[in-house]
């Protein structure tokens, strides 16, 4: 195993790009570093200790005094496998004792601590590798490049000839993007989007991704319909080598028939990090199930026996649902401990089924706002008999007393509280269906304590339903629909959309890229009338993650051509059948990203990308976006935000088998700045300046669109 610098070290470095010696020269016996191999390399230094285009650091002038590296400003050109590439530190012609190594941002590879470059996989991009000896200090960029070209489907030259050449504007009227959409943002650390066409079937494809330090081409065989799948290394080279503002470019080209058509143009923008946490949602499957999935996983069956109208504590440490059906209602309520490997062990169960189905959990779960059953008008399908809210507690199943709410609002139906637990939110059945309320909370009083009741916005439609704050607590998104529920009874229609309400300003954005919109018109490939105003139940990740906040969400539209429109057989009308009663397959879940700094943006939100590893052949819904349970001490992590009691997420200064830094919860540095996903109360606490405090964690801000 390699090994890196301590994170003490590492932080030191990091912090100032360069540095004046302090006395010492640093020097130490001759030794020599291995040279580079794997990679084609440029760039180089003389060694003669002069001041090189400002690249060395030294004291007093003296040539003596400076570390000079070599090479300077080098290029590596990686194609489909690792490379490496050498770096040297002298001071005066001779190689010094204990030279330091590091390099950031670490992607597209890591420097270990004999100067050896290794790049990560096929991935490109500029990396800043610096050294330190004593107190002398040297920095130089390196371009990594990375460039393939594959034949997976074993295309003759002829064809693959014919696909570079492209269609020249004529071939099949049909083809067309029908799955991701233009100006998707996808993650780091997920499934590539499977890219899917309409028009005829495909006898070859030829796909070309480019970025400005990766370039891809591949050609693949026969599809029918047209799909094509990247390869999963490279798929994760695009998503480490595109930065925040790059315009990940595709073009896809196919040939039918012998004819070439195309190439197809699209964009995407890559989010500088991989969703954290856990999603929970309902499932028709086996019966009907609580699953989960880990972003970058398949689902797991998580709690069967038909738990249904279930609500998950934003920190994930606690899930509450109704059990079972019969006489209008769940039978009982149930809350479930989540615990930190992954299993579930119950926490109460009450023979009342409505007390705990939708109810709004306090991030931590030890409270649980009971979503009211009206005795008339609209609500949630599947309860009945007036129940009003009440606080209980989700251990003992107790009422908590809290007159400052229950005597002021006796109907809440979907109440959520925003993830730093100071504000909840609800549709105010008592006083109209549309009427979405907020009021704030003071969890630390005995009894807790509510106050200012204030209308956030009132729906376009007949129901504001399913609030979710941003991490901000600074917004809601909300459903604006027809009903509370994605269908109304067998075969019954019911639209709704996504909305995001200011809880200052009160102004509303209708997300209208989210919802499948760009200026009032529908850019999905089946049309308005088939897969528009079919958006529905959003939760909203706690944390913002890689520049953006993540709304998870129900929607009926189509899925390329997996789950297209037309006709009932395999779940392709959105709503499903009566006769027989088919459940439509196209209930899924879609994710969609929010810019962290969507105050005054006429619409913040981004095109959404179906959520992978989800089953295809049932219907999904409800999904809930929760943290893991927190990691403790000398657990590894990613980032700060999954340990416990305020540790920060830190290098060990080892490295795994794949050489990757390896992270572990520790106590917070005496430093006191906090890396991204580190805790914090000001954005000041933040290392990087660039970077924000949200709900307690440095997070990185939005690119310009």
């Amino acid at each position: 195993m390699r090994i890196r610098m301590s994170w003490v070290a590492l932080l030191a470095l990091t912090a100032t790009a360069t540095a004046a010696a302090c006395g010492g020269s640093g020097d130490g016996e001759d030794s020599t570093v291995p040279s580079g191999s794997g990679g084609a390399a440029s760039g180089g230094s003389d060694g003669s200790g002069a001041d090189d285009d400002g690249i060395t650091i030294g004291s007093g002038g003296s040539p003596t005094q400076s570390l000079i590296l070599d090479p300077v400003d080098a290029k590596l050109d990686v194609a489909g496998s690792p490379a490496t590439l050498a770096f040297t530190a002298k001071v005066g012609g001779q190689t010094p004792n204990n030279v330091i190594w590091s390099n950031d941002p670490d992607l597209p590879g890591f420097v270990d601590q004999d100067g050896m470059f290794h790049s990560e996989g096929f991935a490109g991009g500029v990396t800043t590798v610096r050294a330190r000896a004593g107190n002398l200090e040297a920095a130089t960029t390196l371009t990594v490049n990375a460039e393939l070209v594959e034949n997976p489907g074993a295309l003759s030259q002829e064809v693959r000839d014919a696909l570079v050449a492209g269609g020249g504007g004529g071939g099949d009227a049909e083809l067309r993007w029908l799955y991701p959409y233009d100006r998707t943002i996808f993650p780091r650390g997920m499934q590539g989007p499977e890219m899917q066409l309409g028009g005829a079937a495909a006898d070859a494809v030829y796909v070309k991704i480019t970025l400005p330090h990766l370039s891809y081409e591949g050609f693949f065989g026969a599809s029918s319909p047209t799909r094509v799948s990247l390869p999963a290394d490279v798929w994760e080279g695009i998503t480490l080598s595109a930065a925040a503002a790059d315009d990940v470019q595709v073009e896809v080209t196919k040939m039918s028939g012998g004819v070439v058509t195309g190439p197809l143009s699209a964009s995407w923008r890559i989010a500088q990090g991989s969703l954290k946490g856990v999603i929970y949602y309902n499932t028709y499957s086996s019966g009907g199930a609580v699953k989960r999935i880990k972003p970058g996983e398949e689902a797991q069956t998580f709690i069967s026996g038909c738990p249904v109208c279930h609500s998950v504590a934003s920190k994930g440490g606690v899930l509450a649902a109704g059990v079972n059906w019969g006489s209008g209602n769940p039978l009982d309520a149930i809350t479930y401990d989540l615990l930190a490997d992954g299993s579930v062990t119950p926490r109460f169960s009450d023979s009342d089924g409505r007390k705990f189905p939708f109810a709004g959990l306090t991030p931590d779960g030890d409270l649980a706002l009971g979503s009211a059953v009206p005795s008339s008008g609209q609500m949630p399908r599947g309860l009945q008999g007036a129940f009003e809210s009440k606080l209980w507690n989700t251990t003992t199943g107790d009422e908590v007393a809290a007159p400052t709410f229950t005597d002021v609002v006796k109907f809440a139906l979907t109440p959520n509280f925003s993830h730093d637990g100071s504000l909840v939110a609800f549709t105010h059945q008592e006083t109209d269906s549309r009427n979405l309320k907020m009021m704030g909370v003071d969890l630390t009083q005995d009894p807790p304590l509510f106050a200012g009741l204030d209308l956030l916005t009132t729906a376009v439609g007949n129901v504001a339903a399913w609030p979710s704050f941003l991490p901000d607590s600074k917004a809601v998104v909300y459903h604006d629909g027809e009903r509370f529920d994605t269908q109304s009874g067998c075969n019954g229609a019911s639209y709704a959309n996504l909305r995001l309400v200011d809880v200052t300003t009160k102004e509303v954005s209708t997300l209208e890229r989210m919802n499948g919109l760009e200026g009032g018109v529908s850019y999905l490939p089946f049309g308005e009338a088939e897969e528009a105003n079919t958006n529905y139940e959003p939760t909203v990740l706690p944390v913002p993650v890689g520049g953006y906040y993540w709304v998870i969400f129900t929607s009926r539209r189509a899925y390329g051509n997996h789950l297209g429109p037309g006709g009932t057989e395999g779940g392709t009308s959105k709503w499903g059948t009566c006769s027989p009663e088919t459940p439509s397959l196209r209930k899924k879940l879609w994710v969609a990203a929010i810019d962290t700094n969507w105050q005054g943006l006429p619409d913040p939100s981004h095109p959404a990308f179906y959520l992978p590893g989800q089953e295809m052949g049932t219907g999904n819904m409800r999904a809930f976006a929760a943290l893991e349970p927190c990691k403790a001490l000398e657990t590894q992590c990613e980032l700060s935000f999954e340990c416990c009691d305020g540790k920060q997420c830190l290098p060990t200064g080892e490295v795994d088998e794949g050489g990757k830094p390896i992270k572990e919860c520790q106590d917070s540095p005496s430093s006191g700045c906090s890396a991204e996903g580190g805790t914090c109360q000001a954005s000041s606490d933040c290392c990087d300046p660039e970077q924000v405090c949200i709900n307690g964690f440095c997070a990185l801000q939005s690119p310009p669109s």
